[in-house]
């Protein structure tokens, strides 16, 4: 099955952002300080990675054509934009107490 361009830009960048959830996840048992740890986790998976799956199920639903908003492509873009940040912020913080660690 061959994925339009904004769907598939969408998939891949909710693809990268499963892969910081993992490490998140996978960090928490040897986490120094568990309590913020388990909320980073909390707050990534109910915050904007859910936001990344609500983004890709609308896009979907946009392609299809059963949910056209006349101003969508702005809102997707919008939307991208800021889980790409939250996602590369996310990546830098757990680089930075990686290395503190090491």
């Amino acid at each position: 099955m061959a994925l339009p361009k904004d769907v598939n830009e969408i998939a891949s960048s909710l693809n990268r952002a499963l892969g910081v959830g993992y490490t998140v996840v996978k960090q928490l048992p040897s986490s120094p300080a568990p309590d913020r740890s388990y909320n980073r986790a909390k707050d990534w998976f109910s915050g904007p990675l859910s936001d990344g799956v609500y983004l890709l199920r609308v896009t979907l639903r946009h392609d299809l054509g059963v949910e056209v908003e006349p101003d969508f492509e702005h809102t997707r873009t919008r939307m991208l934009a800021v889980l790409d940040n939250e996602r590369r912020s996310l990546e830098r913080l757990l680089s930075s107490e990686h290395a503190q660690a090491g």
